[in-house]
């Protein structure tokens, strides 16, 4: 009997036993390859096959005159989570208009009251427009990394009920 039919003649018979070895040596191998991909030969992963997160720069819209620019920075953009700016003083009745930037992550810009919560993504700039009618000191959060430091401040400041009185004063006073 030849090698090929002993081969052939136990596959027939027991079957399984004989295929083992050859399926356990081409998953051996396969085990080898897979453990193997990525590595520079020194047990350390090439740069090249270690997947790494790049923020693409986007191109910086045009920002109308008279709108607030905010810029939602995070660690992938800037390296700290933070409004710039974080600060804010309106006056009562006030519109505003935001354009609201998000450098590398999902941001919110949101003032819970006075129920003001916009969403931006990653490289995206958001315009919206908001009238301050309540005076008072507001807290700003982005939700999610407000436990990162994200907060910020908006003071709207009580509306002059006769917004003429300061003109009217300076009539008064430059009259002879």
């Amino acid at each position: 009997m030849r090698y090929t039919d002993e081969v052939h003649k136990s596959t027939l018979e027991g079957g399984i036993m004989t295929r083992t070895p050859v399926y356990l040596v081409i998953l051996v191998l396969l085990l080898i390859g897979a453990a193997g991909c990525g590595s520079n030969g020194n047990g350390q992963k090439d740069a090249a096959s270690t997947p790494t997160r790049e923020a693409l720069p986007s191109p910086t819209p045009s920002i109308p005159d008279g709108v607030v620019h905010v810029i939602n920075r995070d660690q992938g953009g800037s390296g700290e989570y933070r409004f710039d700016p974080s600060e804010f003083r309106f006056g009562g009745g006030q519109e505003v208009t935001f354009a609201l930037t998000a450098e590398t992550e999902f941001h919110t810009f949101t003032v819970d009251e006075l129920g003001i919560d916009v969403s931006i993504d990653a490289g995206e700039t958001v315009l919206f427009t908001f009238t301050f009618d309540m005076p008072g000191t507001y807290k700003l959060i982005c939700i999610p990394h407000q436990n990162l430091g994200m907060v910020g401040e908006i003071v709207v400041e009580a509306k002059d009920p006769n917004p003429l009185s300061e003109s009217r004063n300076l009539l008064v006073s430059q009259q002879p």
